[in-house]
């Protein structure tokens, strides 16, 4: 083409680079490895122009150091933007996988109107890559078998169900007279009437430890059991029979041991203590019966006793739940002992409760009350004084839930204050584990971590999808912002995978006040914004282009493939939810299966590598 004799055009003196175009110290912040970078072109004639960009990486002294193929489709490795008007900014996006996170380049332009080429480059425009999200992805096994969601960790603090008031979204605190944190309520010191000759034993409060790495009541001096004389109602909770002191518990067992001090006074001064182990552990083991087992360890009888004998009294049981006392007879092992005595006695005794009315649920606390003959050595009168179980503390395990609601096969019984675990496949679904892992790890809400002691609480149905309307706003969300190559397949359709899940109080689209939800929000704009695509044969969860993230959001939304979202969730409704007997405010926690090495880590970007964990 012959050079005609008009004015050539001129690029800008102020390169941009974006998204989302926005300058700090001296140069572009850049949030995504796919930028968009554009420039003023002008032209005297009037004539319409193009801008060709060179893009290089930059050295220790902040100067150009080697030219990036930015390109294969010339020769010379640079993008050349489409013709503008004079005065228009012409801008071109870099293809993935030609820019490095994290790092800092330098770019410029030159201006071409068809005939003339601008005679010098630019300005040179100077930005920083820094993507906040960026996590690359396991390689998706498509064969990887579902978690047996039945299989439940032993917890040993209970997490109660939501409580909403009129006052505030949320009132997290159990209820008066529940367990705290650590699962152990108030106790009392239980104690028999003086004598005449001013003899009286006590049951003293139990000795609770506070985990199981901390040790009991800080006071290592206490007398324990010996591990060969362990024992009891083996093959219900093998991982109780430890002796811990500790109420525990999965969502059909619960179990709690207790060390209890046993006292003799004299005119109210201790002359002697023996020191018992009880074990007390519910079975919820019927579809209307349950059954508990009570279980007496000595750990140490001084010669000052002379005879200890333990029996029950008789259980309690609110209306519309039975028990069904066993008799003394029942007892393994004799419940008496005499000083320096330790062999183990256990009984076992049963509850039926009433299943006739459907949609019906019931809460139950169960109670024992145990008779206890303490004769001290030299007293002419048997000293009587018996042990009721909640007076010596309650746990949150202490609860019991049944129901005879019709979304289940039959009528059965949790412990309501057990928070259950839901465990992605991670393997056969990376990309909606990884959306989750994100949001439960970078936001100070942390939903669903079971570290950070933040559980999901159950919301059926999810306002009928309304929560999903609110962060999904249309759908077509996910179609204007998702990669067709990070689909599984062909057929695969790009879907919007919202977290904190819809069918919770957590969801972001959740109202709060009267309606309880914890992260409200106008729409899933305000939340974490990402998407999957695929660079060089790997998947990455990256933030959309363009937008903000400050990782103080509550709430977070992606463009991922749609049969990974759903398969993600495919056995929560039938299998997890179903098992759990999950109702209405139900606590439950999210295991990701995702585990993520990251370079950085931090309140403004996450950049890992994951790797499955199950």
């Amino acid at each position: 083409m012959s050079i005609s004799a008009g004015s050539r055009p001129v690029s800008g003196d102020a390169p941009e680079a974006g998204l989302p175009f926005t300058r700090g110290a001296g140069q572009w912040e850049v949030n995504t490895i796919t930028p968009t970078l554009r420039n003023t072109v002008t032209d005297a004639d009037g004539d319409r122009s193009n801008l060709t960009f060179e893009v290089w990486t930059v050295d220790a002294n902040g100067n150009p150091d080697t030219k990036v193929k930015l390109t294969d489709a010339n020769p010379y490795g640079v993008e050349v933007s489409p013709y503008v008007d004079s005065g228009e900014k012409a801008s071109v996006t870099i293809e993935a996988g030609r820019l490095e996170n994290n790092t800092t380049y330098l770019f410029h332009t030159n201006a071409y109107d068809g005939s003339l080429y601008e005679t010098s480059w630019s300005a040179w425009g100077q930005f920083r890559i820094r993507a906040g999200i960026d996590l690359a992805l396991p390689a998706r096994n498509a064969s990887s078998p579902n978690p047996n969601q039945g299989i439940q960790p032993v917890s040993y603090t209970s997490t109660p169900p939501l409580k909403v008031d009129d006052t505030a979204p949320s009132a997290l605190t159990a209820e008066p007279g529940q367990a705290d944190e650590r699962g152990s309520g108030e106790a009392e010191e239980q104690c028999g009437p003086v004598n005449d000759d001013g003899g009286q034993v006590c049951w003293g409060k139990p000795i609770r430890q506070l985990t199981p790495d901390k040790g009991e009541g800080g006071d290592s001096s206490l007398p324990t059991r010996a591990a060969e004389a362990s024992g009891g109602a083996a093959g219900y909770a093998d991982w109780c029979d430890d002796d811990l002191t500790l109420a525990r518990a999965t969502r059909t067992i619960a179990c709690e041991n207790r060390k209890v001090p046993a006292y003799y006074r004299l005119d109210g001064d201790v002359q002697a203590t023996a020191y018992f182990l009880f074990q007390r552990l519910l079975v919820l083991d019927g579809v209307n019966s349950f059954t508990e087992h009570f279980t007496v360890k000595p750990i140490s009888i001084p010669a000052d006793f002379a005879r200890i004998q333990l029996g029950i009294y008789r259980h309690l049981c609110k209306d519309g739940c039975d028990p069904v006392e066993a008799d003394p007879a029942a007892w393994k092992g004799k419940p008496d002992w005499t000083a320096g005595d330790t062999h183990v006695a256990w009984i076992a005794s049963g509850y039926t409760w009433d299943n006739s009315t459907p949609d019906e649920k019931y809460t139950f606390t169960p109670d024992v009350q145990i008779n206890g003959i303490i004769d001290p050595v030299g007293e002419e009168t048997i000293q009587t004084m018996g042990y009721q179980w909640s007076l010596g503390g309650t746990s949150g395990f202490d609860t019991i839930r049944c129901d005879t609601m019709t979304g289940y096969t039959t009528a059965g019984c949790v412990f309501p204050n057990y928070a259950p675990t839901y465990t992605f496949n991670a393997a056969k679904h990376p990309q909606a584990a990884a959306h989750a892992w994100l949001i439960q790890q970078a936001l100070p809400n942390h939903p669903g971590s079971k570290v950070d002691n933040k559980p999901l609480y159950y919301l059926p149905g999810g306002r009928n999808g309304d929560n999903r309307e609110v962060i999904c706003d249309v759908t077509g969300w996910a179609k204007m912002h998702y990669d067709s190559k990070a689909m599984n397949t062909s057929s695969d359709a790009p879907n919007c995978d919202e977290f904190a899940f819809n069918a919770t109080y957590n969801s972001g689209g959740m109202p709060g006040g009267k309606q309880g939800g914890l992260n409200p929000v106008n729409s899933g704009s305000e939340c974490v914004q990402s998407y999957s695509t695929k660079v060089d044969n790997t998947i990455h969860l990256r933030n959309l282009p363009g937008s903000y993230t400050s990782f103080n959001e509550v709430c977070g939304r992606s463009a991922i493939s749609g049969s990974q979202n759903s398969g993600s969730m495919s056995a929560f409704s039938s299998g997890f939810a179903k098992k759990m007997r999950l109702m209405d405010k139900d606590a439950y926690w999210l295991d990701t299966g995702l585990a993520g090495d990251c370079s950085v880590a931090d309140m403004d970007a996450w950049r890992c590598t994951m790797t499955v964990t199950q």
